[in-house]
């Protein structure tokens, strides 16, 4: 059987990971051949570009007609989809057509429509409809980056990499600032993140920006908040978190699953979340349980940070291996996408 895997873009972000994964396990545990296949003109990083192109068979295409040409002379028997979830046209004829929504849409389209969380779906169809998670996989590797980068190995670390502009809680922000300015045992480290200092980015909206970031950053630099750019290396990501002892997560549309705080949690790292009612998309926070550590507002994460203490209780901070490994989410990948 031949899959055909499609994201409208190669990037770093969870979704081409995600889709990375899928498409490796389907030839590796399920004996399928996957192709990969993108828009020419996607928003691709190099990184991921050169990733994808090492592992398998990559289609660049500028129209559906070329896409659905190629899907017809390869004998494609499966055409999957990673998108929004919204009805965006691109779909094949003669294959089957398997959308994987990742966001808060109910726009049924293809021939199997699933979500990529048991909240999305139990959040938009009241549990009706399938999903197919995430899986969530490091690989095993010792050391970290304290040394390169100069962190002592006494020092608290809470560090975070995910989108480069979903790190957009401005609350955060300024407790960041603060507590670095305070203490200086305490490191703040970001990958593939804005730099909020340099690019006095306390909010969004640029006018706004403008009037408020200088007063609320007023240095440019500050030794303990280190950022760093993204990678597509899965092996310097176990280093990045394994410098780290604590995730802290601050995307104010929450997560519809939430790659990077289960990474951080099967290297048995808590993850400090939002758990603020305006959270919408609170998959992460469901998964997490009482393995998550929940803030609300400015004073209650600046209490868990100042009070944070290095390996506290040896508490397993594991919320993710047993039901988002390889084996598991490609039985489900199995029964929803292939035998449905």
């Amino acid at each position: 059987m031949k899959i055909l895997f499609h994201s409208n873009q190669l990037s770093l972000r969870g979704t081409e990971v995600a889709l990375y994964d899928y498409a490796h396990f389907n030839e590796l545990y399920l004996n399928n051949e996957s192709v990969v296949a993108t828009r020419r003109d996607g928003h691709h990083h190099p990184l991921a570009v050169e990733k994808f192109a090492k592992r398998f068979k990559v289609i660049y295409y500028d129209t559906l007609a070329e896409l659905q040409q190629y899907a017809d002379t390869e004998k494609i028997d499966i055409f999957y989809a990673i998108k929004s979830g919204k009805n965006d046209g691109i779909v094949l004829n003669g294959v089957k057509n398997c959308i994987h929504a990742v966001f808060k849409h109910h726009d049924f389209h293809g021939d199997v429509y699933a979500y990529v969380s048991e909240w999305l779906s139990n959040e938009m169809t009241g549990g009706k409809s399938p999903y197919v998670p995430h899986m969530i996989l490091l690989p095993e590797e010792d050391g970290d980056l304290r040394s390169q980068l100069g962190i002592p190995s006494s020092a608290i670390v809470f560090g975070r990499y995910g989108g480069r502009e979903t790190f957009d809680l401005p609350f955060v922000k300024r407790v960041i600032y603060k507590v670095a300015e305070k203490r200086k045992d305490i490191f703040f480290l970001f990958m593939n993140t804005e730099n909020f200092l340099e690019d006095k980015s306390f909010f969004r909206k640029k006018w706004i920006n403008k009037i408020v970031s200088p007063v609320m950053f007023s240095k440019n630099k500050i030794n303990n908040i280190i950022f760093l750019e993204g990678t597509a290396d899965p092996i310097y990501k176990r280093k990045f978190i394994q410098t780290c002892d604590a995730m802290l997560h601050a995307r104010r549309q929450g997560e519809s699953f939430g790659i990077t705080c289960g990474e951080f949690s099967i290297c048995n790292k808590p993850v400090i979340t939002c758990d603020a009612p305006y959270i919408r998309e609170r998959s992460h926070i469901e998964i997490l349980g009482n393995k998550g550590i929940h803030y609300f507002n400015y004073q209650t994460l600046t209490n868990i940070l100042l009070r944070f203490k290095k390996g506290d209780s040896g508490k397993s901070w594991d919320a993710y291996s047993e039901r988002f490994n390889p084996r598991a989410v490609m039985e489900k990948f199995k029964d929803v996408f292939i035998g449905h």
